[in-house]
């Protein structure tokens, strides 16, 4: 029993700042993110290179990088937040040295077209816990996170003549933290972080996603403003198809989006 009063002590104490809050949210961010890390891909025994994107096929430009959030909040039980993100970019390099990537071998001074495609993902369940005033004009929010991230990466390799291309799709859960700061409830700012390591079967995934974010609401429920995005990607397949996709994906971004 005083487990039980405990637990609806803090439920009702999380009510009336629950109640305050927006019950749906639309979000838009347009990040301007540059790619760098390697890739390794061994598609029947030929041998893989780990390929630096940037120095070894010409990736690593920052490119806009579009994703689409959409949350739902449940008075009390929390928020469920989906969204996805993809990054797109090309390159065209001159090789500094052989490479083999994916069953297939590239020679010395051969001048070479490169692609990367990475999708991500998500749905998270999000709980707030008790808004804690700060003075007059403040208001925090802490909050923790549990979800699931579902990633795939499309990468190829070509000289004219002969391509080499790679794919793979992977799951896994997240936890995570939220912090949200407001001011006359017109203006806050978020930190985020969402990761895990995790290995199952033949996989073995290290991830991080965080970000930092300042908004205002220049309209009733419309909002916008500016953020800083990291994502530190490490995904390995071992089996008779392996790959390896060591990347970081870092930027500043724009968010535009509507809650009410």
């Amino acid at each position: 029993m005083k487990r039980l009063a405990a637990a609806l002590f803090v439920l009702s104490a999380a009510a009336p700042a629950l109640a305050q809050d927006e019950l749906v949210g639309f979000r838009v961010r347009e990040w301007y993110a540059r790619v760098s890390g390697t890739v390794e891909a061994d598609s029947s025994g030929l041998g893989s290179t780990t390929i630096d994107l940037d120095h070894d096929i010409g990736l690593g430009d920052r490119n806009w990088t579009p994703e689409l959030q959409a949350y739902l909040h449940l008075p009390v039980l929390g928020r469920i937040y989906g969204g996805w993100w993809h990054l797109h970019d090309t390159g065209h390099e001159t090789l500094s040295e052989q490479i083999d990537y994916a069953n297939q071998s590239f020679a010395v001074g051969t001048p070479v077209n490169s692609e990367f495609t990475l999708d991500v993902g998500y749905l998270t369940y999000e709980f707030a816990f008790p808004t804690i005033p700060l003075g007059n004009l403040l208001k925090l929010e802490l909050a923790v996170s549990a979800g699931a991230r579902a990633i795939r990466g499309d990468a190829s390799i070509s000289d004219g003549s002969q391509s080499a291309h790679d794919n793979g799709i992977i799951g896994f859960p997240t936890l995570g933290a939220h912090v949200t700061l407001k001011l006359f409830d017109y203006i806050r700012t978020e930190v985020e972080v969402q990761g895990l390591v995790f290995r199952y079967s033949n996989n073995e995934v290290h991830y991080i996603e965080t970000f930092a974010e300042a908004t205002v609401e220049p309209l009733p429920w419309v909002f916008a403003g500016v953020g800083y995005k990291l994502a530190v990607v490490n995904l390995q397949h071992s089996a008779s198809n392996s790959f390896h996709v060591d990347i970081d994906i870092s930027g500043i971004y724009l968010t535009v989006g509507v809650r009410f």
